[in-house]
């Protein structure tokens, strides 16, 4: 065939999806706002944007997490002043039992 120069095989109609293929990703690999454009400031703005709402959402991860750790911290705490109450509760029991576990020491006692 005849080489025909096509000055804009480039561009293309608007894309309404983009495919990836991932052949292998660590556990919690996540794949999220993906541009495709030939703007450069286009790109630059809409990273700015993104960075700005990925510090906002890692600051709520952060105190998501800092409650979850609280609200555990004082669940642990209240099952182990129940566990202290119940133990108080209880009558003690004496294990020491003298009688039984005295041994002979002396030929005579055997």
């Amino acid at each position: 065939p005849a080489f025909v120069d096509d000055k804009e095989v480039y561009v293309l109609g608007e894309i309404g999806a983009v495919g990836v293929e991932v052949w292998q990703v660590k556990a919690g690999s996540i794949y999220d706002n993906i541009l495709v454009c030939d703007s450069e400031e286009i790109a630059k703005a809409r990273a700015e944007k993104i960075q700005e709402r990925m510090a906002i959402e890692k600051t709520l991860k952060t105190r998501a997490d800092e409650d979850a750790r609280k609200a555990a911290e004082e669940e642990r705490k209240k099952r182990e002043a129940e566990e202290a109450a119940k133990k108080k509760d209880e009558p003690e029991e004496d294990d020491d039992d003298d009688e039984d576990d005295e041994t002979p020491t002396k030929k005579e006692d055997l």
